[in-house]
């Protein structure tokens, strides 16, 4: 009886042993997968993290270069204002110093014969009545 409880003792021993041993492997490969997943989630959101600091720096780029434009475009204008104000300046001037005009009745009369040749309507080209003037 006593070969018979210590054999059961022995058994009972072993088999905490192996639960034992089985409770530990199970829980190392718990905290591996733990660890595993908190690796991936961690470089997922350094992935994001980077995606929006990129985006951000992209924004701010664009930003940038439309102030820079815009501030091309000012510096332009006014330098093109500067010189079309110098410029009306200078035609006011010029304007101011021209003598008064008055304007004409008729504008579509010429002061110059515009048919020089005309010919033959009294006569020969060399008889009486010769119409041509050169």
């Amino acid at each position: 009886m006593a070969a018979n409880q210590a054999a059961d003792q022995l058994a009972m021993c072993q088999q905490t042993n192996a639960l034992s041993t089985q409770a530990e492997r199970n829980t190392r490969d718990i905290v591996d997968a733990i660890q595993s997943q908190s690796v991936m989630i961690n470089d997922k959101f350094c992935d994001l993290e980077k995606r929006e600091l990129q985006d951000k720096i992209n924004t701010l780029t664009a930003d940038n270069a439309l102030l820079r434009s815009n501030m091309d475009n000012a510096a332009q204008t006014a330098f093109i204002n500067e010189k079309f104000n110098t410029v009306a300046t200078e035609l006011a001037a010029i304007k101011a110093s021209q003598p008064n005009t008055v304007p004409v009745q008729w504008p579509q009369l010429t002061a110059v014969n515009t048919t020089p040749y005309m010919g033959n309507f009294y006569g020969g080209w060399n008889g009486w009545g010769n119409n041509v003037s050169f």
